[in-house]
């Protein structure tokens, strides 16, 4: 059992780190003095080193003298200097490049670089399974680039924990960081590197097949490339070359050492499937990682150097491109010892010892490049990572630090704190005006929201109040709220519709037709409501008062209004049930975060009741119950960060009782060619509404993939995808005969289609054939980003 403090290691690693002498050094080729970056230095006979900077600088540190330092690069002759004492001046460590003798190499229908990747898989699986456990010291410096200096640096020292079952743990000793990123920023660490001996290794979200993952052989081709030396051993250089298109794998180059048939070092980039969708345009990343032996048969990474450039850019907005750079070294292995219980008690990994930076030179185990050192002492604090990625294009002015987003409040017109416009244009208001008021006061945990508007057409105002107050006491990750509101205004009958009033307005203001159908409605609420009664699970309950009154009479011939024209309304509001309504309404809500438009799967469900009686005093009484369910599956190429996917999305109710139009459910259609997921495109403008109701939506997204088969790389890059898409929906019964009362046709209406997806990273275009009658329609939507 793991017994051994966490605050003993923690303690015990920083005393070595203030009693270490320090060494510094230089490693060149001796012919070319060109320096040899990431070139490795262990202390012989031990599992302590470093690696090179850039410029073939390194630091270690050294507790007791004498010491022999061994210095390896692949294709050059190890060196040994030995040391009785801290050296006075910086070491210059010059390099001879190794003879090689390429070995005769018998020609057959397979490459060699195939069966020495096979032994490699092979001697991986006899040592890997003996890896249980092991502990590291680690230095990381993450490095953003503009196209023309530095922007920000951070630096941790860590000591890293691994377990084979628990996974990485990670304890930050110290940091350091350019003065325009804050302490608890610096995330700086080795947690998330991957490890290329991993079977399977997680590349921004991919889950990429490894190179010696036993399987690698029908994902991969490896091609001996040549025959270096170190030591006087044969180091084989294999290129890495991906079999299948359409998997998320590497490319590159691996080198093996042929006596132990180990990984010495592996220099990798993801293939072209490792991609994101629009605004980013460019995501390129190169990664290079070198090994050596520890504990005996176990082959650990030395370091990871990782470098990539992230351009992001969409229509009227466009970022510089950012370059970020990481360089960690891993020294001081243990392997297969015991772990402080104390890391696994929480979900964190990362752990911090104390809000102190270092920034003493001794604490760079790999030390700066004179770039790196320009960069600390010229990046102050107002060098913020806003100024240095401000981006271009007309949508830019939406996007600014707070000091600028302040400052351009305070210089226009603007309402007092907590106070908002509150405004909507329908055919029956025209326009309603008015003002909103919000305040939230979180140590009580109390909410209110007034407001209060004028409709002109009308002539009417409305009003309305809302007061929500957490109930006090210790309820852990449950809250309990009380609730009460009052409303006077006018309505619209299909409530439970996808669309927003503002959504409405916005195109009915353009010329579209008015969706929705309207009444007058006073009501007096009140409930409450039990947050995270089980994980992520809400319950409601309330009561309500209703007193309701139809339009029909005074609205039906209203001059309206559109940016293009004045228009007579020529259709009438549906009658409503004009009496007194009292309920008691009952909702359970399951992972519930809103209808989303299609921008990206949900799995979410929300069951409901409604009850009218006379019991409460109603003069209608009535049972209604309804119910919205969402789930998304993933289907094929789930190794992607964003895999091909299912969504589905069903609605269903009933009314029983006493017929009441404004509680009749809806299944919606499209809203002036605007057709999202989860609407019946082909109905036009219009909901259908019924006491019986229900609608079925389906849609695959294929992403890329068709266009990456067909080759069309220029559509891929674009982010363009396809969707496949059906519907049906069933809506029956009441008294209402009119233009949007149920169903048309016998049965059910039906769909199919398809989208084409991400069209400039802006839209979706669907098209649509009616099923069970003639019809089509085309429309946009908002595109599947996730």
């Amino acid at each position: 059992m793991r017994k051994i403090p966490l605050v003993v290691l923690i303690l015990l690693a920083c005393n070595q780190i203030a009693t270490a002498q320090v060494i510094t050094g230089v490693i060149t080729d001796n012919r070319t003095g060109e320096p040899l970056p990431s070139a490795t230095v262990l202390y012989e006979g031990t599992y302590q080193g470093t690696i090179a900077n850039l410029d073939g600088e390194f630091t270690i540190e050294a507790d007791s003298f004498p010491v022999t330092l061994l210095i390896r690069y692949i294709g050059y002759d190890s060196r040994r200097v030995v040391l009785e004492d801290t050296p006075g001046n910086r070491l210059h460590i010059k390099m001879d490049r190794s003879v090689t003798e390429l070995e005769e190499i018998v020609v057959t229908d397979e490459d060699p670089g195939l069966s020495i990747m096979e032994k490699v898989i092979e001697r991986k699986k006899i040592w890997r399974s003996d890896l249980e456990t092991y502990t590291v010291d680690a230095f990381t410096r993450q490095v953003l680039r503009s196209d023309t200096s530095i922007v920000s640096i951070t630096e941790s020292g860590t000591r890293s924990y691994w377990d084979q079952n628990l996974g990485h743990r990670e304890v930050q000793l110290y940091r350091n960081q350019t003065a325009n990123i804050a302490e608890d920023q610096n995330f700086a660490g080795v947690r998330f590197l991957p490890n290329f001996y991993d079977d399977n290794i997680t590349v921004a979200g991919f889950d990429v097949v490894g190179i010696t993952n036993p399987d690698a052989l029908r994902f991969y081709d490896f091609r001996l490339e040549e025959t270096q030396q170190i030591d006087g051993e044969p180091v084989y250089v294999i290129e890495v070359i991906p079999k299948r298109r359409l998997q998320p794998l590497f490319r590159g180059t691996a080198y093996v050492l042929g006596s132990d048939y180990a990984l010495l070092e592996v220099n990798l980039k993801p293939n072209e499937v490792v991609r994101f969708p629009p605004p980013v345009r460019e995501f390129d990343l190169d990664y290079r990682q070198q090994f050596s032996n520890y504990g005996g048969s176990y082959w650990l990474p030395v370091d990871m150097r990782i470098r990539g450039t992230v351009r992001i850019e969409m229509t009227g907005l466009r970022f510089p491109p950012i370059q970020f750079s990481q360089t960690s070294r891993l020294s001081e292995y243990k392997i297969n010892v015991e772990l402080p219980d104390s890391l696994y008690q929480s979900d964190n990994e990362l752990n911090r010892v104390n809000g102190d930076s270092v920034s003493a030179d001794s604490a760079r185990f790999v030390p700066l490049t004179e770039e790196e050192v320009a960069a600390y002492e010229a990046i102050d604090s107002t060098n913020t990572l806003e100024k240095a990625f401000e981006p271009e294009g007309f949508l830019s002015g939406m996007i600014g630090d707070e000091n600028d987003r302040r400052a351009g409040r305070n210089s226009r017109f603007s309402l007092p704190p907590g106070f908002g416009l509150d405004g909507a244009f329908n055919r029956v208001e025209g326009f309603r005006v008015g003002l909103r008021y919000n305040q939230s006061v979180q140590k009580i945990g109390f909410e209110s929201d007034i407001s209060g508007s004028h409709s002109f057409h009308t002539g009417r105002y409305n009003a309305g109040l809302t007061f929500r107050q957490r109930v006090p006491g210790n309820f852990g990750e449950k809250r309990l709220y009380l609730e009460a509101s009052y409303n006077n205004s006018i309505e619209e009958q299909s409530a439970g519709s996808l669309y927003k009033p503002f959504m409405n307005s916005i195109q009915t203001v353009l010329g579209g037709v008015d969706y929705f159908d309207y009444y007058e409605q006073e009501t007096w609420r009140g409930g409450i409501t039990a947050e995270n009664i089980l994980p992520r699970v809400t319950l409601a309950i309330d009561f309500l008062h209703e007193e309701s009154s139809s339009l029909a009479k005074h609205t039906s011939e209203v001059m309206d209004y559109s940016l293009f024209a004045w228009h007579k309304t020529r259709r009438g509001n549906p009658s409503v049930a004009e009496d007194l309504i009292r309920s008691v309404g009952v909702r359970l809500d399951v992972n519930r975060e809103g209808y989303n438009y299609g921008i990206s799967g949900n799995r979410q469900l929300r069951l409901g009741a409604e009850f009218a009686s006379g019991i409460f005093g109603s003069e209608s009484e009535f049972s209604r119950y309804f119910l919205e369910a969402d789930w998304t599956l993933n289907t094929f190429f789930g190794r992607r960060v964003f895999s091909n996917t299912l969504d589905l999305r069903l609605t269903a109710g009933l009314l029983s009782g006493d017929d009441v139009p404004q509680r009749y459910g809806v299944v919606d259609g499209s809203m002036s060619r605007f057709t999202p997921f989860g609407v019946l495109k082909t109905r036009l403008n219009r909901p259908y509404r019924g006491k019986r109701y229900g609608s079925l939506s389906a849609e695959h997204n294929f992403r890329t993939v068709p266009f990456e088969l067909l080759g069309l790389n220029t559509l891929v890059k674009r982010g363009w995808g396809i969707i496949f898409f059906g519907g049906a929906g069933y809506a029956e019964g009441g008294s209402d005969t009119g233009f949007n009362a149920g169903i048309e046709s016998d049965g059910f209406h039906s769909e199919a289609g398809i989208s084409l997806n991400s069209v400039f990273g802006l839209m979706r275009i669907d098209i649509a054939k009616r099923l069970d009658r003639k019809g089509s329609y085309v429309g946009v939507s908002l595109p599947r980003y996730f």
